[in-house]
């Protein structure tokens, strides 16, 4: 890159953070940022390109650090250095990582490069990480696999994120993501929503739903994610009498027919995505080509049968919920509390007001985080629950208190008569 363009790219970042550096941006420094962040930018000698926040955020800190020179494009570390790999550096890293399938791309670099294997001047790490990543994984062969699929529907499904397209929501990019279940015999789309994030909380309201459309799975087969081994999901599955069993670490091959739907959902249905700008849009788009289209095709590995088609040949097999009430009971959290002196809990930066006479103990309570209207309170056997809700301070200011009470006057006897003397 020639000094013109280098200037011309210090200009290009100066006009980005211009508002921050002479203070008339409104609002915060991270909303003004994903604002910007929002859409691409014509890069000078780059072209279009899209910007992150913390990218933005770094210029201004380097230019209030260093001043306009620093939004230069800086030269590369290793400027001067090999980035070439003879073909015995390649067979040197390609033997150890072989022997020692654990050992980082760092820790190999480093040591290649006390033996001198790195040639001189060296090549960088970053060569070296490159080189790496292209070497294919090497299989545990101890490990057997065979191609299976399970006999009858709802014998087991499978449960994956996938990362989805950004929304653009009031001038701010926000990425989304699709956790989804497939059912590995029929291969249909279970359920499925797109969130703003990746959490337990998410994943129980998919299985929640999934559970009343389609009838409780024997299995769930799910990755190694921490939202898919949460306490929460496994006490749900345990409840319904659901075996939650993980993928082995490392191990997509395993996770194939869920792997498979999503690439054809982003083939079919995601790149086609234009001027969606809210999640409940996203979602109603993915319901209609999931329900109209993905589940009602004929499928290739099931001998020209679409997966409906293929899931309601076991429909005497299904079970479903009898109560959707007593399904509600089950995905609901529990906590620990100890009640305040005046009679309240705090759970989910809400107040909630007990009986009185549970002052000064620990209880039990269950709750549903979507509904904090109202939560219940467990009973010292773990049985009756009772129903408690908010606090409500200004009408409690009103009610007078027991001990507050007084003796109603009666003014008819005081006034009266009655027991007088006078005659």
């Amino acid at each position: 890159m020639d000094e013109t363009t280098k200037d011309e790219v210090a200009l290009f970042r100066f006009s980005l953070i211009a508002p921050l550096v002479n203070g008339s941006v409104t609002g915060s420094m991270r909303e003004y940022l994903e604002r910007i962040c929002a859409k691409p930018h014509l890069v000078p000698g780059v072209g279009l390109k899209e910007l992150s926040p913390n990218t933005v955020q770094k210029w201004y800190s380097d230019y209030k650090r260093f001043g306009f020179e620093a939004l230069k494009r800086k030269v590369r570390n290793d400027k001067g250095l090999s980035r070439i790999l003879t073909a015995e550096m390649e067979a040197a890293i390609k033997e150890i990582k072989e022997l020692f399938p654990d050992k980082t791309a760092t820790s190999i670099y480093l040591t290649l490069l006390n033996h001198g294997t790195l040639g001189q001047p060296p090549v960088s790490l970053s060569t070296v990480q490159r080189y790496i990543k292209k070497l294919p994984v090497k299989e545990d062969s101890s490990v057997e696999r065979k191609r299976f699929v399970f006999e009858f529907a709802n014998d087991c499904w499978q449960t994956d994120t996938l990362i989805g397209p950004h929304l653009i929501i009031d001038g701010k990019k926000k990425r989304t993501y699709l956790i989804a279940i497939l059912d590995d015999a029929s291969r249909l789309f279970v359920h499925g929503e797109f969130f703003f994030d990746e959490n337990s909380l998410n994943l129980q309201t998919v299985l929640k739903k999934a559970i009343l459309k389609r009838g409780i799975p024997k299995k769930i087969f799910a990755d190694n994610g921490k939202i898919y081994d949460s306490l929460y999901l496994r006490m749900i599955c345990a409840s319904l009498g659901i075996v939650l069993s993980h993928a082995r670490p490392y191990s997509p091959a395993s996770k194939g027919k869920i792997e498979r739907m999503f690439k054809t959902f982003r083939m079919q249905m995601l790149d086609s995505i234009d001027n969606l700008h809210s999640l409940e849009a996203l979602n109603k788009h993915l319901i209609e080509y999931a329900e109209n289209t993905y589940n009602i095709r004929p499928h290739s590995s099931l001998e020209g049968r679409s997966p409906m088609e293929r899931y309601l040949q076991d429909k005497d097999k299904l079970h479903f919920v009898h109560s959707e009430e007593k399904l509600k009971w089950t995905f609901l959290h529990e906590k620990t509390r100890k009640v305040n002196k005046d009679s309240t809990i705090s759970l989910l930066k809400r107040i909630y007001e007990v009986p009185q006479s549970l002052i000064g103990q620990s209880v039990t309570i269950r709750f549903d985080p979507e509904d904090t209207s109202k939560v219940y309170v467990k009973d010292k056997n773990g049985g009756i629950m009772t129903t408690v809700y908010p606090v409500h301070p200004v009408e409690n200011s009103k009610i007078v208190r027991r001990q507050n009470q007084k003796e109603r006057i009666d003014y008819h006897q005081l006034y009266s008569r009655k027991g007088d003397d006078a005659k």
